[in-house]
C-alpha cells in the first residue's frame, strides 16, 4: 500500500466512527486458540476466502490485498460484517443470513442486499466469488498471528481522531499492515495482525513497526523490531512509540507550486515544508483563489507543528508543517523574504498551465517544455520537438517563429496552443521555479515549473 493511500486509508476509519474496536488494555485469546464460549469465534476458510472472527467482535481478511477487516456481530441469523475498502476509501458494510452446523458454516446473501462482489470487482473478473457467501469451515491452520501492545511515553496525549498501524515486514519490507481506530487515554494499546501461514515458511528475517497518525502526520512510532518466530505465529512483543512532533511555532515563508503540489519555503532558506494539518488546505485553496495569475507564490506567516508525513515512497518521511493558523501577506509584498530562484536559462521548464487553463494531455504523452539557452529555445510540444529563437532583455521575452517536426498525435491540439503562447509573448516574470509568459496586456499566456537539468 503506498503511504498517501495509507493516510487516505487513515482518516476515512477515523471519520467513519466504526469500525474496529477501539482496543482495551488487554486482547482477546486469538481466533485460532480452541476453547471460547462462542463457537463463531475461529477462522473460517472458502478456497482462498479466510474470515478470521474473534470473540470480542474484531474481523480479519488475511488473504486480501484490497479490504481490511473491522468488525462482526450475529443477530439471530443475521450476520453483518464491516471493512474498510482501499479502493473506495471507506468503510463498507455487508449483511448476509448464516447458519452454523458443527464446523460448518454457511452464508447467503440477504434478498435486499447486494453481495460484497464490488462493482469494482465485478468489472475487472466476471468470475471472481462474492466474498461473505458460501460454504466456510473451521479450520485454524491456515493463519499465523503477531500479538502485541504499544505504548506511548508518561503523559502523551494523543491527537485528535488517531489512528494505529501495526506493519509486519519481510526484510525490512512492508507485507501486510492493520489500522486500529483509537479511543481514550491509555497509553498502552493492544494490537493483532493475521496472516496467511505460508507467507512465513520462507527463510526470511521478519520485523513489525508501528506508527500513530493523525491529520496526515505521523505523532509516534516504533523502531523496526525484529521477530521471534513461536508456535503459529510470532512470540507476543511490546513497541515502544517515541514522538516525531516538535513545538509548535510560528514560521514565516512562501506557499509555492512544485510539480508534486504545493509546498512552503521559509524566507531566506531553501528549507522546504510539505503543508498539512486542520488549516493546511484552507490555506492553500485561499492562496490559489486570490491568485492574479496561475500557481503564483504567496508570503505567509503560518502558526503550526513541524512534523514527519510519510513520503510518496514506501517507507519514506518527509517534512511538513501542520498549520493550525495563517495570514497571508498582499500579493506583492516579498519583504524580507528571499526563496530560491531558478535560472530562466538552462532550466527545464515543463509546462502546466496555458492561459490560466491547466494542461491536461492524453496517456503516453511527452511532458510539454522548453529550454532555453543563448537565444535559442527548444523542446517538446507533446507531439513533436520543436526550436525558436528568442530576445530576452530584462522583463522582455519574445520567441520568433516556431519550427518543429510534424508528427500527428492526440496532443496536437495542446501543441499548437503552446505554440500559440510562446509567439504570443512579450514578457516574463520567475518566481520561485515558476516561469510565467505574459503578452502585451499583461495577461498570463503560459506558466512553467522547474526542472533543473
Amino acid at each position: 500500500m503506498k503511504q498517501y493511500a495509507l493516510i487516505l486509508l487513515s482518516a476515512a476509519l477515523a471519520l467513519a466512527g466504526c469500525g474496529d474496536n477501539a482496543p482495551g488494555n488487554t486482547a482477546p485469546a486469538p481466533a485460532t486458540e480452541a476453547g471460547s464460549d462462542n463457537p463463531l469465534s475461529g477462522v473460517w476458510v472458502q478456497d482462498d476466502q479466510v474470515l478470521v472472527l474473534e470473540d470480542n467482535g474484531d474481523f480479519y481478511l488475511p488473504n486480501d490485498a484490497l479490504r481490511q477487516g473491522l468488525s462482526w456481530e450475529q443477530q439471530d441469523n443475521r450476520f453483518t460484517f464491516r471493512y474498510l475498502d482501499s479502493n473506495a476509501l471507506s468503510v463498507e458494510q455487508i449483511t448476509a443470513n448464516g447458519q452454523l452446523q458443527d464446523r460448518i458454516l454457511t452464508l447467503s446473501p440477504l434478498s435486499d442486499t447486494p453481495s460484497a462482489a464490488s462493482s469494482e470487482t465485478a468489472e475487472t473478473d466476471n468470475e471472481a466469488p462474492p466474498m461473505f457467501v458460501g460454504t466456510f469451515e473451521k479450520d485454524s491452520s491456515v493463519v499465523g498471528f503477531l500479538s502485541g501492545h504499544v505504548v506511548l511515553p508518561d503523559n502523551a496525549e494523543l491527537p485528535a481522531q488517531p489512528v494505529l498501524t501495526v506493519a509486519l515486514l519481510a526484510d525490512n519490507n512492508i507485507t501486510l499492515r492493520r489500522v486500529i481506530r483509537l479511543n481514550g487515554a491509555d497509553n498502552r494499546y493492544p494490537f493483532r495482525i493475521y496472516y496467511p501461514a505460508s507467507e512465513v515458511e520462507n527463510p526470511q528475517s521478519w520485523q513489525v513497526r508501528s506508527q500513530i497518525l493523525a491529520g496526515g502526520g505521523i505523532y509516534y512510532q516504533s523502531d523496526i523490531t525484529d521477530l521471534t518466530p513461536a508456535a503459529q505465529g510470532f512470540a507476543d512483543i511490546t513497541l515502544p512509540l517515541d514522538p516525531v512532533m516538535s513545538d509548535s511555532e510560528t514560521l514565516r515563508g512562501a506557499l509555492v507550486w512544485q510539480q508534486a503540489g504545493p509546498v512552503f519555503t521559509l524566507c531566506n532558506s531553501d528549507q522546504r515544508l510539505q503543508i498539512s494539518g486542520p488549516q493546511g488546505q484552507t490555506m492553500v485553496n485561499d492562496i490559489r483563489d486570490d491568485a492574479a495569475y496561475p500557481l503564483q507564490p504567496r508570503i505567509a506567516t503560518v502558526s503550526g507543528v513541524r512534523r514527519k508525513i510519510p513520503g510518496q515512497q514506501e517507507g519514506t518521511t518527509q517534512a511538513a508543517i501542520a498549520v493550525e493558523s495563517f495570514s497571508l501577506a498582499s500579493r506583492d509584498d516579498w519583504s524580507d523574504c528571499q526563496i530560491p530562484v531558478a535560472d530562466l536559462e538552462n532550466t527545464r521548464w515543463v509546462l502546466s498551465h496555458l492561459g490560466e487553463e491547466p494542461v491536461t494531455l492524453p496517456e503516453d504523452s511527452a511532458p510539454l517544455h522548453l529550454v532555453l539557452n543563448d537565444g535559442e529555445g527548444r523542446g517538446n510540444g507533446g507531439c513533436n520537438r520543436f526550436q525558436a529563437r528568442y530576445q530576452q532583455e530584462g522583463e522582455q521575452l519574445r520567441f520568433k517563429p516556431v519550427t518543429s517536426t510534424e508528427m500527428a498525435c492526440p496532443a496536437l491540439e495542446t501543441e499548437q496552443a503552446f505554440y500559440q503562447a510562446l509567439g504570443n509573448s512579450d514578457h516574463y516574470r520567475i518566481d520561485g521555479e515558476l516561469l510565467t509568459l505574459f503578452d502585451e496586456e499583461n495577461s498570463p499566456v503560459a506558466s512553467f515549473q522547474a526542472v533543473y537539468l
